[in-house]
Formats: structure tokens, C-alpha cells, sequence
């Protein structure tokens, strides 16, 4: 009898547990949206941030449009029983648009699963059109991987480890191997290399966080990173999972100069990233783009809070 007990309340753990791990799509959620078309077009990196009350969901949907990052406000309803997420309709562009400048809008919705396991959180789904145009504007199809660490900041100095790449991805904190071959190399390119300044962000932080990733078609794009020509991260390929790191910049120089340089070229020249940079409560976004002659860098202004 006391066994019998013991296994209904095992039992009722579980399923509450599982049950409670269901009920939950509140958070940061990455991966690439891929049209579902014979032809080959530029994937959409994309991060789904939600909100949950009840059944009802709210939150934003951001993604990589060519030379654009787009955000847009979305709502909609969880389904935790089926483990269902639906979108109501919003607008996106349409993917044949020259630029995000220069677009026409599409009106789609959203049509999700949730799938858990042990070691990961997926939503697996559909943006699709309206029965008016579905034979002019594609299908999206998405698997957006949960991150556990992105809802307040990322994970404080991680390493982070890519299955089949010989890389390893570091934190800035973590000190570069020197002297190695490759990051020889790396700081010969960066020295050799014309500067063109892509950007400017004006910060209040001196500790700062940021990620980098491949902006579009993951092609094989590799880079290093130079913070006032210093290496802070070496020969790391590129995809659309975040390379994070963690920086601290000199608050007595006019500005900061963060620099990405090629290592290669891709299969797609030229070399080209999407990096995101947060400042306390506040994030900056930017797309860089590399060669094998010049190196994109931005400034990073100081400016007292």
C-alpha cells in the first residue's frame, strides 16, 4: 500500500511539474525563419519576446530584413492543454521588397507548437497569409529555440560551445592563449586593414554586453573582435546563435572603437553580422559588413548618465 502511495504521489509530481513547464511561452525566443519556397532566398533571423497572462500573449517579434532590423507589437492566445501558440495577424514585409525603407506590408499570422524535452524549449510553426493572397506571399517557417538567459541580461562569462566547430567561443573577461598562430594573423589583418566606421552609439555604462551573429544566410562567415585594437574575441565562425561576450571600455578616450574583421569571406562576400550592444536598460542594434581589405568598426561615445 505505501508503495501504491508513494507512486501516485511520484506521479502527481510529475505531471504537475510537467504540466506547469507547459502553461509557460513567456520569454526570449531565437532562431531563423525560412521561406517555404523551391527558391533560395535571405533567411529571417528573428527573436520572438513574449508575455503571458492566462491564455492571453503579448510581446514583440523582431527579424532581419536585408539591410533592416523590423519590430513589430504582436498578440495572441497559448493553448496550454494542446501546447499550441497562435498569432494574430500583424503586418511583415513582403519578402520580394527591395529594402525595409522602401517595402510593401503583408498581413500575417502565426501558428505554433511548443515541444520541451530535458534540455531545450522549442516553438515550431508557421507565419502564413490570409486565404486572399496565399498564393502570392509564402509560407515562413520557424524553429525558435528558448534562451534561459536573455530575459534580464545574458549569462554572466560563459564559454559557449557550437557542436562541429573547432572555435571555442569566449567571454571577454576569459583571456586570449597567446601566442597563437591564427590571432597573429588576426592582428596583422586588423593593423593592415583600412577602418570605416560604421556607426556611432553614444553610451552611459562602462561595463557592457554584447553578441554578434550572422545577419541573414548562415554561409560559413568567420570574425575576430578588436575593442581599441585589442583582441577580444579570436577566430569565431558565425551563425544564429549569439557569440556573447563581456566588455569594459576606457571612459578618458574621446570614444571606444569596437572592430569586426573578416577572417574570411563566406560563401556569400561580403562578410557581414548583426551585433547588438546593451548599455543597462538599453540595447543598440547594428549590422556590420566586412572584406579582406577594409574593417568595420563603430565608436563608442561616453556620455554621463
Amino acid at each position: 500500500m505505501n508503495r501504491f502511495r508513494y507512486g501516485l504521489v511520484a506521479l502527481a509530481v510529475w505531471l504537475g511539474a510537467h504540466s506547469g513547464f507547459s502553461q509557460d511561452v513567456r520569454g526570449h525566443w531565437y532562431g531563423i525563419g525560412r521561406l517555404q519556397v523551391s527558391q533560395t532566398y535571405q533567411d529571417y533571423l528573428s527573436e520572438l519576446t513574449l508575455k503571458q497572462s492566462g491564455k492571453n500573449v503579448s510581446g514583440s517579434f523582431q527579424y532581419y530584413f536585408k539591410d533592416s532590423l523590423v519590430k513589430v507589437n504582436i498578440e495572441g492566445s497559448f493553448d496550454a492543454v494542446s501546447r499550441k501558440l497562435r498569432l494574430k495577424p500583424f503586418k511583415m514585409i513582403y519578402y520580394l521588397s527591395p529594402t525595409a525603407q522602401n517595402s510593401i506590408d503583408c498581413s500575417m499570422s502565426g501558428n505554433f507548437d511548443l515541444l520541451v524535452s530535458k534540455t531545450e524549449s522549442v516553438l515550431n510553426g508557421l507565419l502564413v497569409t490570409d486565404a486572399d493572397h496565399k498564393y502570392t506571399v509564402p509560407s515562413i517557417g520557424f524553429r525558435l529555440k528558448k534562451s534561459n538567459d536573455t530575459a534580464n541580461w545574458v549569462r554572466a562569462d560563459e564559454e559557449i560551445a557550437v557542436p562541429g566547430d573547432t572555435v571555442p567561443r569566449l567571454t571577454a573577461s576569459q583571456p586570449v592563449s597567446e601566442p597563437v598562430s591564427e590571432a597573429s594573423l588576426s592582428t596583422e589583418a586588423f593593423t593592415r586593414r583600412e577602418k570605416v566606421f560604421a556607426k556611432e552609439i553614444v553610451i552611459t555604462e562602462r561595463k557592457l554586453r554584447i553578441e554578434i551573429y550572422d545577419n541573414g544566410q548562415i554561409d560559413y562567415d568567420s570574425v575576430s573582435l578588436f575593442l581599441n585594437g585589442k583582441m577580444i574575441l579570436p577566430k569565431s565562425k558565425l551563425d544564429h546563435r549569439a557569440i556573447r561576450l563581456s566588455i569594459e571600455i576606457d571612459p578618458s578616450l574621446p570614444y571606444n572603437e569596437l572592430s569586426m574583421v573578416a577572417e574570411n569571406l563566406g560563401m556569400i562576400p561580403p562578410n557581414t553580422a548583426a551585433l547588438v550592444v546593451y548599455d543597462g536598460k538599453n540595447r543598440h542594434e547594428t549590422l556590420l559588413s566586412s572584406d579582406l581589405s577594409k574593417t568595420a568598426t563603430i565608436k563608442l561615445v561616453t556620455k554621463s548618465p
